[in-house]
């Protein structure tokens, strides 16, 4: 193993130099040394956009971990053919070769990029004085925060079942960018360490400059570069505390993680947000269909559009197309039409023979100047009020956190939910369907909530699940070394 991270960290340090290009505007140069990249501010700056860049790649969160992988092992696609490229992953055929070699790709993009994460601190700690301590503390803050993000959406894909299994062994947590095998750790423990590096990079954001601005997307920042500009494609200080929700949640802390997501609804909603209704039903060529003023993070990904295009285009053959099934949308967005996530994210394209709706939720927009075009999001502000009602301490209470996400999604008076006749926790599952498709959530709440059985995407059956299809076998490539 140590010789397999050896190689890993030499070829990250090469990707990392030559993968940021265009990430905000800040571009690097070719075969950097390390004492260059962390002896300038330029450097420094170059080595975080290196981060973000490699998160967008395919074997991340620019496909598998959001629109791809996850959601077939989500049950979001009808795949029932055998013959249909995603088949083998929604009936959670682990030991294929293909599957093995798709989370082998996934492990190891996180991996590299953790490994460049702890570079970037361990460089911002040798070399010192190349940044104001108030710059500084932002790029050390979102370090962290990557690093737990990173380490968390591992734990969820390839630990065990948390709500039974929390002491089973899970992964490693990496903290140095030594060469050193680091030891397995149980998924509580990688639980604790993640929300221990959310706990510091808190204190570091502490005066993130959007507590005060918002995104900062149209004017500079105080800032002696506009590097901090653009919040809401940063791990920021409100995502921080959105990953606090998330994490606690899914531990069972229930008070911390009301805390954490009320936090976020009460001071960030001035600067996120919900999508204003023209933007959807006159939006024109140039809709807001990933509803761009609530995402509290999000990554730039420039080959949004071409994954759009190879994975959900209707113009696709049938073993190659990722849509849901008619049956599914409409049990899922409970044939409510006018739902802006259904209305305006899937319908029967004009230019292909399908006669059932495909999915546009990330096709490209007219106006190629809209600042949100090419933003995926991985955080949003719903999220949030899921959160709250999960752990709120009434129904009613629970319920009227619902009902403010329903209404700003273009559900009319006659759908709102009422108390005594809707049931908190089935609302609540509703709302995950409809708000994240192809954004990776709909399989980690199944996990979380250690549900029995699940929705067949491919027909109207359930779908029998256990520790089986729950856990991603480690990859031999870690698992052959130790």
């Amino acid at each position: 193993m140590k010789t397999y991270i050896k190689h890993i960290l030499c070829l990250s340090l090469c990707i990392w130099f030559l993968s940021c290009d265009d990430y905000l505007d800040v571009q690097p140069e070719d075969k950097y040394l390390e004492e260059q990249l962390f002896s300038t501010e330029e450097g420094v700056f170059t080595a975080l956009n290196g981060i973000y860049a490699k998160m967008v790649a395919q074997s991340a969160y620019g496909g598998d971990l959001t629109m791809r992988t996850v959601e077939l092992l989500g049950q979001r696609y009808n795949v029932g053919d055998n013959r249909h490229r995603g088949y083998i992953y929604a009936n959670y055929l682990y030991e294929e070769e293909d599957v093995q070699n798709r989370f082998n790709s996934i492990w190891t993009s996180m991996y590299t990029n953790i490994l460049n994460i702890n570079n970037l601190l361990q460089g911002l700690e040798i070399y010192t004085g190349v940044l104001s301590d108030e710059e500084k503390a932002l790029v050390e803050g979102e370090a962290h925060a990557l690093r737990a993000m990173l380490h968390f959406d591992l734990l969820r894909l390839f630990g065990p079942v948390y709500v039974t299994n929390a002491e089973d062994d899970a992964i490693p947590y990496y903290t140095t960018p030594e060469t050193e095998i680091s030891e397995m750790l149980s998924a509580q423990d990688v639980v604790n360490a993640v929300l221990n590096d959310l706990s510091l990079a808190e204190t570091l954001l502490e005066n993130d400059p959007i507590r005060e601005n918002g995104p900062m997307t149209t004017s500079s920042s105080d800032f002696s570069t506009n590097f901090f500009r653009y919040r809401n494609l940063r791990l920021n200080y409100f995502a921080v505390k959105a990953l606090q929700a998330r994490v606690n949640l899914y531990a069972g802390n229930i008070e911390a993680a009301s805390s954490a997501a009320n936090t976020v609804i009460d001071e960030a909603s001035t600067w996120f947000p919900w999508v204003i209704d023209e933007e959807i039903t006159s939006g024109g060529g140039s809709i807001d269909r990933i509803f761009s003023t609530e995402v509290l993070f999000g990554l730039q990904n420039t080959g949004l559009y071409n994954f759009q295009r190879d994975n959900f285009a209707a113009s696709l053959n049938e073993e190659r197309i990722y849509a849901a099934s008619t049956a599914r949308l409409e049990e899922d967005y409970e044939s409510i039409t006018t739902d802006y996530r259904f209305e305006y994210s899937w319908f029967v394209s004009t230019e292909a023979a399908k006669d059932y709706r495909t999915f546009f939720k990330f096709a490209d927009i007219e106006n190629k100047e809209k600042e949100s075009r090419f933003m995926q999001p991985l955080i949003r502000i719903s999220e949030m009020y899921y959160i709250a009602a999960e752990t709120a301490s009434s129904d009613e209470m629970a319920l009227e956190y619902l009902n403010t996400v329903r209404k700003e999604r273009g559900i009319g008076e006659g759908f709102l939910l009422e108390l005594g006749v809707a049931d908190v926790e089935t609302e609540i599952l509703k709302e995950y369907k409809k708000e994240f498709y192809g954004e990776g959530q709909m399989f980690f709440y199944y996990k979380r909530k250690n549900f029995s059985e699940i929705p067949d995407g491919s027909s109207a059956d359930y779908i029998t699940m256990s520790e089986q299809q729950y856990v991603v076998p480690l990859p031999l490539s870690e698992t052959d070394f130790r």
